[in-house]
């Protein structure tokens, strides 16, 4: 049924735009493309967004993964004041038929497929690419290009292009890149033609960044977050940030986000426990494969766990759809024939959890 996929995402994107903010203005990659596009990588100032400053006070640079801009060139040229979430909501319904297209070609069977892809369009991706803004786009960027490399892996084609799409994921979130391992899974477990041609595909995007860097700071591993002015000095002056912007010292800190949280006025999030508990059940998953698939989760989330920083404005914890494409293939691969009943009802579960929680959030908005 070819129409399922783009319907899901239609609709998905539709829903997306509905319930996000509609103005311009809150997403620096938005002036960072119009800047490309004048041939410079600096954009003025922007009191509310988090830049990095330079000797001129009208030139700051935006400290984050640069991959997200790639994206909004063609529509800056014609529209250079976007508004903030179209294209978080077009690439967000583009993510949720990736997704359907990716549990199919998995093996799944229809109804796991459409379970497991409502589930993923309803809960904390619809947050993320509902709201927009500059981090939670570079997030559904990230999405996009890890479903389109692993699209290509399960398919075991075109490595190269896999390579690169993964190259762009970690290029919008850098955790993404550790995904690696399941990729190179996917393409066979023996040392083939194939794994350097992923390789070579990752590194190209890699080099594009490390060129980046070194225009912007002359250092080829920074990309200006530490650099952030608050309350007087650099980010790195603020409470959360004692050991510095990545520590495993806040591990267990961001443990309690992640899996005990209980929902907050302080718009702090809520656990995956209480918005997405339907992701649990990837621990069902056995075999060689899940076992790469579950090495590469800890990867993945290994650096977002060890940040100083928690996701903070947010419903649930946004950092987990860092991992949850690789999440839906170990549920998808352990209810291939179709979802059990506890599954369905964790998966009803979180889908109203969001319901309420979105719901509430767009009446305290107006």
């Amino acid at each position: 049924m070819r129409w399922q996929a783009p319907a899901l995402g239609l609709a998905a994107a539709t829903l997306y735009w509905i319930t996000g903010p509609t103005g311009p203005g809150t997403d620096a990659f938005v002036p960072l493309a119009d800047a490309i596009l004048h041939g410079h990588l600096w954009i003025e100032p922007r009191p509310w967004m988090e830049l990095v400053p330079t000797a001129d006070p009208q030139r700051w640079y935006v400290p984050f993964a640069p991959a997200p801009v790639l994206t909004l060139l063609p529509l800056v040229a014609v529209v250079p004041d976007l508004a903030s979430n179209a294209m978080a909501s077009l690439l967000g319904g583009a993510n949720v038929a990736l997704v359907y297209l990716l549990l199919r070609a998995w093996g799944c069977s229809l109804r796991t497929t459409l379970w497991l892809t409502v589930a993923f369009a309803l809960t904390v991706h619809w947050w993320v690419a509902g709201m927009a803004g500059t981090h939670h786009y570079a997030q559904v960027c990230g999405v996009f290009f890890l479903l389109g490399a692993l699209n290509l892996a399960i398919r075991g084609r075109w490595p190269v292009a896999a390579g690169l799409l993964l190259g762009l994921a970690a290029a919008s979130r850098l955790p993404m890149g550790l995904a690696l391992p399941a990729l190179l899974a996917l393409y066979g477990w023996r040392p083939r033609a194939e794994h350097l041609q992923l390789l070579a595909g990752v590194l190209v995007p890699a080099l594009l960044v490390v060129g980046y860097n070194l225009v912007r700071f002359g250092d080829p591993l920074q990309f200006g977050y530490a650099l952030i002015p608050s309350s007087g000095g650099p980010i790195t002056g603020e409470w959360w940030y004692a050991n510095g912007i990545e520590s495993l010292s806040y591990v267990p800190r961001s443990l309690y986000w992640m899996l005990l949280a209980g929902y907050s006025t302080a718009s702090t999030g809520a656990s995956v426990t209480m918005t997405a508990p339907f992701l649990f059940w990837a621990i069902e998953a056995r075999g060689r494969m899940a076992a790469v698939l579950g090495v590469s989760v800890v990867l993945v989330m290994l650096p977002d766990l060890a940040h100083g920083a928690w996701g903070f404005a947010q419903f649930g914890y946004r950092f987990i759809l860092d991992a949850v494409p690789l999440l839906l293939l170990l549920i998808g691969s352990a209810y291939r024939a179709g979802p059990s009943v506890s599954l369905r009802l964790a998966i009803l579960a979180s889908i109203a959890a969001y319901a309420v929680g979105m719901g509430i959030i767009l009446l305290a908005h107006g």
